[in-house]
Formats: C-alpha cells, structure tokens, sequence
C-alpha cells in the first residue's frame, strides 16, 4: 500500500515534531470524532473499496490512493507521499500508522473466529489504535456495540469512519447503526483521562506495543477500562526490530504493574514472530 503523510496537527509548518521545552513530543489530546459528512461516502471510495479477507470473514475497506488523496473536500487532499526515510510507516506523536493494516490483524481475527466460546453479542468492545477498523468491525458484524480508537483524528474521519459505514449494508440504516459507535482519537493517557464513562468487556488492539515508552499508558487503560471479568487481546510480533518494542517487554511491563495476568493463548509458526496476549484483571 503506498503511504501518505498528512499535515498532521502535531507538526509545524516544516513539518517538524512539535515539543514541549523540555524536548518531549506533545501528544495529541483526546477528542470524540463525530460521524457527519461520512454518512454518504464518496463514490470513488466506494468503487476502489478492497475486501479485508480471514477465512469466512469479509470485511470492505477503502484504499488510500492518490485518487482518493485527491477526492475535493475529502480531508485528503493536502496530504503528499510519506518522505522516503526509513521506518516511514511510523511518525512518533504524529503518524502512529493508521492507514496501514498490519498483519498481526489477520491473526487475531483468525483466533478470535476458532475460539467458540467467545461471545461479542451485546458485549462493549474496544478497538484500539484501530486505524481502519478492521476489529471493530468484526465485532460490530458479532453484535457488539463498539468504540473506535485512533491515534490521527485524520484517520478516524477519512478510513475508519467510512469503513464502519461500507459494512452497513443497507444505506437508509446507516445514521441509526453508526449512532452505536464511537470514534475517539488522541494519545491513550488523555483518552483514559477525559472519557471515563465506559468499561469495557472486551479490548482489541493489534501492533501497538512497538514502543516501550506508551506501555505504561496502555496497562492503565486496560486496569481502569476493562470490566473486572472482561478481556484484552494484544496481537503483535515478539520483537520489534529497530524499535525496541515487543511481546516479551510488554509482558515484563504487565508483571511489574501487578494487577493484571498475561498468557500467550496464540503463536505463528515460521517467518516473523507473532504472538496473541490474552490479559485479565488479576482474580482476588
């Protein structure tokens, strides 16, 4: 998939990472992204859409190309090819990869299809750092009622809030089902912070433990935002080269908070490392 960069609000007008004095990167606040002109989809999303395929699920998705970058009033039309240095897919505190569908996606979609006994109807399930949504949606199609969460409030309006409504098959119920989403961006410490008002029984999240300096804000979101009998699935690689990040760091981050209990409930054989962390609250 070809990568574009936005002129997200966290850079300057050269494109610089904005930071505090102290050098530190100002993460984005957290905001609620209200679904409105996304209700109707612009044609040429539509007829470029792709189908996200894992077994029997499908799941349409939009493509992000310079067709669609180029759609007027789309959001996109300001945006330019990523800049051709290394680790492109990732900008600390202002890309955080949402127009990418990582692979980890496939696997626990997979898992989550084999596993019989796990229920979504009626559950409030959480996908975060969602990007295009692909795990919502798979639990929306189950009969959960689910919150969006991505980093880029750009994300949120132009992939994932489009891709909620091209699986809404028919068109005159969209404005009535999309109203059971919600769709939050910002950094996870301030959407922690700011919307208190739901728990949740199950949280998806794919490759997001690739850097080690957001662990401790992700272990609280799911210590104060999991249902005391609810379940967090991590999807990710064992290891992240180049960044540091990784299953067996995460796991070392969740003993040394002490209130929740990590198992690896799935392993990939061959090529690249993956692995599924199953995390519940720490039984009394």
């Amino acid at each position: 998939m070809t990568t574009f960069r936005f002129n997200f609000s966290g850079e300057d007008e050269n494109n610089d990472l904005v930071t505090d004095d102290k050098g530190n990167i100002k993460w984005f606040e957290s905001e609620e992204v209200v679904p409105d002109k996304q209700l109707k989809p612009a044609g040429e999303e539509v007829t470029r859409a792709k189908m996200f395929a894992c077994g029997d699920v499908e799941i349409g998705h939009v493509v992000v190309t310079e067709a669609l970058a180029n759609i007027e009033g789309s959001g996109f039309s300001n945006a330019v090819e990523l800049a051709e240095k290394e680790h492109s897919d990732l900008i600390a505190g202002t890309y955080e990869g949402g127009l990418k569908i990582w692979e980890c996606t496939y696997d626990l979609v997979e898992y989550l299809e084999s596993q019989s006994d796990t229920n979504f109807d009626g559950k409030k399930v959480l996908d975060l750092g969602c990007g295009a949504g692909i795990l919502g949606i798979y639990a929306y199609q189950k009969g959960s009622l689910v919150t969006f969460q991505d980093y880029n409030k750009e994300v949120l309006e132009h992939v994932t809030i489009p891709n909620v409504i091209l699986n809404i098959e028919e068109e005159d119920k969209r404005q009535n089902e999309i109203k059971k989403c919600k769709f939050y961006s910002g950094d996870w410490e301030s959407f922690n912070k700011k919307f208190t008002s739901d728990v949740y029984d199950i949280i998806l999240t794919s490759e997001t433990i690739y850097n080690e300096c957001n662990y401790d804000k992700l272990i609280s979101l799911f210590v104060e935002r999991l249902n005391k009998d609810g379940v967090a699935y991590v999807a990710a690689k064992t290891y992240y080269f180049g960044v540091g990040g990784g299953v067996r760091q995460f796991e070392q981050a969740i003993k040394k908070n002490g209130q929740l209990t990590s198992e690896v409930c799935w392993k990939g054989a061959g090529g690249i490392q993956k692995e599924i962390l199953k995390i519940t609250h720490n039984k009394p």
